[in-house]
């Protein structure tokens, strides 16, 4: 008999019984004149959230539109967008700094849960929440750019977050774009206004609920005219109801029980036997999942069998696919390796070969200029030695970088160890300008941070020396400025810039990628393991060029030190460049360069 002519029987005979049909006509009738009561007071609240929203969406706008009238920040914030051309990072400074205090001080003095200034391509120049100062919000930009203002509407929860309602304002001058966004949370108001009632209110979810009512609750759903997007759930609970039909549910169960008892049984009994051969087949399954592949043996009906055969089909097909991948990935690993490797050690081996050659050819003929040239052949070949040596160790030192041991150190006297080792003038260099080529400026005071020291100086030494060889290429001055400050009570910002060329264009996009660089003698694993060290600290390193000329780079390290360290992180190419800077090709071992006169 198959499985499915078993499980027919089993349905058939526990659903039959005429009592049964009785019974739920009863509780169907009760149930319906139970509900007359339920549906009035849920209509009740229904109605009174919407009054409550309209109320709300109203003085939401009225508590900001009057920011975007004349005279006030947001008037300030367009004139200074003005004269930067439509780039927020071209504000000055100072604009910045004050936009950056001013709008969150106008969200709490209003209650206003979030306030955003943007511009008409989204980019965020000031926000009550200050983290998302600089993002791109591409569906703000769209809402400003629509319309001066507008109806209010409701905002989608970001991750973690709740549903808002929001309003805007914006001005349009010329082709520049300057918007103001409000929003307010708006489960508080349902959150009263279903307590009076009695009834759970919510914004409608991306897949709503059914209207009417099942068995536990009466569903209604409102559409906010009032608020563009926004639609309400009021949900009643019935547990009057469901006491009520609990009293008449136990008099038709005593009535049912003979009928029950019968259909259980054979239930009972038909479930056993389909039961036992499923659970086999699963506990069988589940072995060879956790262990090696072996066939599973299928017992009890025909389709129990052929679920076997698929079952045991599929793992063979895996295995199978599983040790081609397996092999293609070991081949495709080596053959990267060996390519990167080649690439690196293939412009050494040419001048060590050549050499030899010369040498082998001298001595043949006995030219007499043998002798005079051995030195100089056998100092090339010791030099490219010596640059394929550090090459391989540059290679196992990315490969072979450990995890960070966070302990707490005095970073402000670390660093000055830093600026101090490369600040004096080598001996030969020109001599006009008495300043230290290296300075350290500490913008704040600083707590104790808690970091991996040596690391932490292996990168400051890797950009400092960076950038003191890239402005040394150009200047007769070289010089590096390091700025740290504290951000918050969370995060810590430490700035590189020196007075160089900055950074090429076109090696921006690959700045932080392994084995890419422009240097005759570089590895290019500089600043991909100074990426990879940041990170691991749970912070953040970018690039970008200075407005006089050279380079900057920013990072951003948490205080406290880093919040997860159990998963590696792979070092990626992610540069952030944010306007063209004519210079020289640079290389991704030659980090920061920028600019000792700027501010950070």
């Amino acid at each position: 008999m198959s499985l499915g002519l078993r499980l027919v029987l089993a349905f058939v005979f526990v659903a039959i019984g005429a009592t049964a049909l009785w019974g739920w006509r009863v509780r169907a009738t009760s149930r319906e004149l139970l509900l007359l009561g339920f549906d009035q007071r849920i209509e009740a609240a229904v109605a009174e959230v919407g009054e409550a929203l309209e109320l709300e969406a109203g003085e939401l706008a009225r508590l900001t539109h009057p920011l975007c009238k004349k005279g006030t920040f947001f008037d300030r914030a367009l004139v200074d967008l003005e004269r930067a051309k439509g780039d927020p990072s071209q504000i000055e400074a100072g604009s910045r700094i004050a936009m950056r205090y001013h709008v969150p001080d106008e969200a709490a003095a209003r209650d206003l849960d979030e306030l955003t200034l943007l511009t008409g391509q989204g980019s965020i120049v000031a926000a009550s929440d200050v983290a998302r100062i600089g993002e791109r919000d591409a569906r703000l930009g769209e809402l400003v750019r629509s319309a001066p203002s507008g109806k209010a509407r409701l905002r989608e929860a970001r991750a973690g977050g709740e549903r808002s309602i929001e309003v805007w304002c914006a001005e349009t001058r010329g082709s520049i774009t300057l918007g103001l966004v409000a929003s307010r949370r708006i489960d508080a108001i349902l959150a009263r206004v279903g307590r009076a009632h009695g009834v759970e209110l919510s914004p409608l979810g991306d897949e709503p609920p059914g209207e009417g009512a099942d068995e536990r609750r009466v569903v209604r759903t409102m559409h906010a005219k009032q608020i563009d997007g926004l639609s309400v759930v009021a949900v009643l609970p019935k547990d009057s109801l469901l006491e009520a039909l609990d009293r008449l549910d136990r008099e038709i169960l005593a009535s049912l029980g003979l009928a029950v008892a019968a259909a259980l049984v054979v239930a009972l009994l038909l479930a056993r036997s389909l039961a036992r051969p499923i659970l086999e087949l699963a506990h069988e399954t589940r072995e060879v999942v956790a262990g090696e592949p072996r066939p599973v043996r299928g017992r009890g009906g025909k389709e129990i069998v052929e679920l076997a055969a698929s079952f045991n089909h599929t793992i063979e097909e895996l295995t199978k696919m599983r040790k081609r991948l397996a092999a293609t990935e070991r081949i495709a690993a080596r053959r990267e390796i060996a390519r990167q490797v080649a690439h690196e050690i293939k412009n050494p081996l040419a001048p060590i070969r050549a050499a030899v050659e010369t040498l082998r050819r001298l001595r043949a003929r006995e030219d007499p200029a043998f002798d005079e040239y051995f030195d100089e052949a056998t100092r090339t070949v010791l030099e490219e030695v010596h640059r394929i040596a550090n090459i391989v160790g540059e290679f196992t030192r990315f490969s072979r970088l450990p995890a960070p041991d966070p302990r707490p150190f005095d970073l402000v006297d670390t660093l000055r160890g830093v600026v101090a080792l490369h600040a004096a003038v080598p001996e030969g260099a020109p001599t006009g300008d008495a300043r230290p080529r290296v300075e350290l400026v500490v913008e704040s005071e600083l707590p104790t941070v808690r970091a991996d020291r040596d690391q932490l100086v292996q990168v400051m030494t890797n950009l400092v020396q960076n950038g003191l060889e890239a402005a040394s290429q150009v200047r007769p001055d070289p010089r590096v400025l390091v700025s740290l400050k504290k951000l918050d009570e969370q995060r810590l910002r430490i700035v590189v810039r020196d007075n160089g060329p900055g950074v090429a264009e076109e090696m921006r996009e690959r700045l932080f990628e392994p084995y890419a660089t422009s240097k005759a003698t570089g590895t290019g694993l500089g600043l991909a393991i100074c990426q990879r060290i940041v990170f691991e600290h749970g912070g953040e390193i970018h690039y970008r060029p200075a407005t006089k000329g050279g380079a900057v780079f920013e990072i951003t390290l948490p205080i406290d030190g880093p919040t997860l360290l159990d998963k590696p992180l792979e070092t990626t190419a992610q540069p952030v460049t944010r306007s063209p800077v004519a210079s020289a090709a640079r290389a991704n071992d030659a980090p920061p360069r920028s600019e000792p006169g700027e501010s950070g």
